[in-house]
Parts: structure tokens; sequence; C-alpha cells
């Protein structure tokens, strides 16, 4: 009789084990959804916040030639990498209806040279404006020579490399020369392939609008400092590549673009460049 009894207190025990075993219990309620980002990210649970609606837009500015604005701003092409596009009217005005994210804007016009704003970020719900934007067509002057000295004239110069310290650079100019300011981009870097977009540091050159003085056989000079060099990590002793450019806008006014895996501004209606020309810094 015990041996009946323990077994059969045996078999319910195993029983019960497996019933809790196998039974499931009442999930959790999920956790809470994550807040919406400026991109509809996905949050805690894996859930998209809602994409809202609304617009960017702005009103850009155009440089002509000869560095001046024209009279109608109609005609430029607005895109974005998602289909959405739009032209500017008279006045330059443009919108774009966008819903929560990020967008990379495109500015085309024939003429121009064209201006790419990426990263561009829209939470949504209401208007976003992007006033900053400019296109620019390529200058009716040209860099026919550039030429470099150290602060005393020759690459010998045994100065310190310091803020003070300086590389001349005297600047021809050719073409159709404006009679205004104007605006020559000079390049500079220990590469000898430098230009555009493979640079250490830039430079832009003013020169003043000097009624009738402006020539194809005046030089303008202009310096590249210490500080600048400093500041593109070119030490003395080292042999540095400078190339100009001709613009006919201002770096805010110009089309350009910013590179995005070397962080640079590449500007995209610049003249045609100057002789590349090397000079060793001044120790």
């Amino acid at each position: 009789m015990k041996k009946r009894t323990a077994y059969f207190f045996s078999l319910l025990s195993i029983t019960i084990l497996l019933s809790l075993f196998n039974c499931k219990g009442k999930q959790g309620d999920p956790g809470p959804a994550g807040a919406k980002g400026d991109t509809g990210t996905t949050g805690a649970t894996g859930a998209t916040g809602p994409a809202l609606s609304g617009t960017i837009s702005g009103v850009l500015t155009l440089t002509t030639s000869n560095g001046t604005p024209p009279a109608n701003m109609s005609g430029v092409i607005v895109t974005n990498n998602k289909g959405a596009s739009d032209t500017t009217n008279n006045n330059g005005e443009w919108s774009l209806p966008e819903t929560t994210g990020v967008y990379t804007l495109i500015f085309t016009m024939a003429g121009y040279g064209t201006t790419t704003v990426y990263g561009s970020g829209f939470s949504g719900g209401g208007n976003s404006y992007l006033n900053t934007v400019a296109l620019s067509q390529k200058p009716t002057f040209t860099v026919t020579s550039l030429v470099l000295s150290t602060a005393s004239g020759t690459t010998s110069d045994t100065s310190t490399l310091t803020k003070d310290s300086h590389i001349n650079a005297a600047i021809t100019l050719g073409g159709t020369i404006p009679d205004q300011d104007l605006e020559v981009f000079v390049y500079y870097s220990t590469y000898s392939g430098v230009d555009t977009g493979n640079y250490m540091g830039m430079t832009v050159v003013t020169i003043p609008a000097w009624a009738g003085q402006k020539t194809s056989t005046s030089a303008y000079s202009a310096s590249i400092t210490g500080a600048d060099l400093l500041a593109a990590q070119i030490v003395t002793g080292q042999t540095v590549y400078m190339v100009a450019y001709p613009s006919s806008a201002p770096t805010a006014l110009s089309s350009k673009y910013v590179n995005e895996s070397t962080g640079k501004t590449v500007y995209t209606s610049l003249g045609a460049a100057s002789t590349v020309e090397n000079i060793v810094v001044p120790d």
C-alpha cells in the first residue's frame, strides 16, 4: 500500500511540474514607442514615428558673370532626392512640399554652376526656410599668371614662420575685366595637384574696383600669411603649391556644395585655373 501511495504522489508531482513548465504566463505590455526624431526614425520598440507634412521654402540669390545680380531671378529648378521639384519665380522664391525627413536639395539653371545642399533636416508639421542658397555664373575675366615670392622676395628667407610671415602672390588678370570689385580664390597645398577639390587651405583675394585701372598688364599683389599656412598645417621648409581661380562672386554668393567625404567646400562656377606655382615656405 505504501509503495502504491508513493508511486501515486510521484506521478502527481511530475504532472504538476510538467504543467508549470509548459504553461505560458501573460505577456507584458509593450514599452512606450520611442520619440519621433526629425527623420521619423524607429523608437525603442522599433515603431516608426508619424511622418508630418509641411513645406521647405526659401529665396535664392543669382550672380551673373560680371558680378551683378540679374533683374529676374526666375528659372532656377529646385529638386530634392525624393522627386519633388519647383521653379523659382521672378523674386527667386521657391517652395517644396515635404514630410518628416532629411533631404538633399539641388539647384540648377542653364549657364550657372549647380548648388547642392546635403542634410537639410525637416521635422514636418509646418514651414522650414532655407535662405542661404546662391548660384553664380563663371566670370568673364581670367587669371593669366600667378607669381609667388616670400616676404623678403627670395625663397631663402630665414625669418620664422609666424602669423606675420607671408608669401606674396602677384596676380595678373586677362579677358574681359569688369570695373568692380573682383574675387580670386587662391588654393594651396603641399600636393602638386592642388585644385578646387583637393587643397589644404584657401584664401580669397579681393581686387578693388579702381575705375579705369584694371588692365591685362597690371599685377595685383595679395598675401598668404603665416597664420593662413599654419591653419592649413603647412610648416616651414615645406614646398607649397598654389593655384588661382577667378570668380564672379564672393564665397557666400557662389555656386557650391560640400564634399561629404572630405568636408571641403567645392565651388562649381569658377573660371579657368592659373598655372600651378610653388615656393618653399620660409624657415
